[in-house]
């Protein structure tokens, strides 16, 4: 199986449960609701890990526009390219002898979200908390407000700031808040449309198995709402002579790694 890098924010909510309501005016719904005014973003992103003594920086270039077309170049640590052309999603790694492609109708919920997510925002997480029960948690100097979300296998914690910007992101193993599992903090704030906040600056922290990790995430050069070329979203125009399969099983021989 290919090793890929993979942003530790992202695997903190790969443990969510699934069981969800309908629970349609929580701050979770409100947030991605107030996304909705933002169609298109472009931008740098530099993301540094440290795990176990293991540093990586991964450096890419993103465009995005709604519905469902994205442009990602990664240049490290692995060249990638991602080509989604609104109704169909490519993906490649140099070197690779397939690249992955299908309908975006039929990929799988945690591709769909990081195709759909806006970029320099926490919808990667909220999508994933959409339909659950809100509680309300005693508010703090820092942040006045602070809605909790039982996700069955942990308990989640989001705080806006004084300025109503959603300004960290917390899990704890249960609803007591005793025990930390993650914190995500968003800073450098830009305003895309009235009330409605991009983050340049994710930092995030996991405790998991007594080991700490760490990433930080910046996103450079933020153009909000311009026109983007759509040549940027022709697959056509950047994979040549790549067979592409709609599962990763085909992609590489059994038993082979990279």
């Amino acid at each position: 199986m290919t090793t890929r890098f993979e942003s530790i924010a992202l695997s903190i909510l790969f443990v969510l449960g699934s069981a969800t309501m309908n629970f349609a005016n929580t701050l979770v719904e409100q947030l991605i609701t107030g996304y909705e005014s933002i169609q298109s973003v472009s931008c740098e992103v530099r993301r540094d890990a440290d795990s176990g003594g293991t540093q990586v920086r991964a450096l890419s270039r993103v465009f995005f526009q709604k519905p469902d077309k994205l442009h990602v170049d990664n240049v490290t640590p692995l060249p990638r390219r991602i080509v989604s052309d609104g109704t169909t999603f490519f993906s490649y790694v140099e070197g690779d002898p397939k690249g992955y492609s299908r309908p975006i109708s039929k990929l799988e919920t945690d591709m769909l979200i990081s195709l759909r997510k806006v970029p320099a925002t926490a919808m990667d997480h909220l999508m994933r908390m959409r339909g659950m029960a809100e509680t309300n948690l005693p508010p703090t100097s820092t942040f006045p407000v602070r809605k909790g979300y039982d996700t069955g296998k942990m308990f989640a914690v989001l705080s806006l700031d004084t300025s109503n910007r959603l300004a960290r992101i917390e899990m704890f193993t249960s609803s007591d808040l005793k025990q930390a599992i993650a914190k995500i903090d968003y800073s450098n704030f830009i305003e895309a449309a009235p009330g409605i906040w991009l983050a340049g600056l994710h930092q995030s922290i996991m405790w998991m198995g007594g080991n700490e990790s760490k990433e930080t995430t910046r996103f450079d050069h933020l153009s909000i709402n311009k026109p983007i070329a759509q040549n940027m979203f022709k697959a056509a125009l950047y994979f040549s002579n790549i067979d592409f399969v709609p599962s990763f099983d085909q992609m590489y021989p059994q038993g082979s790694t990279k």
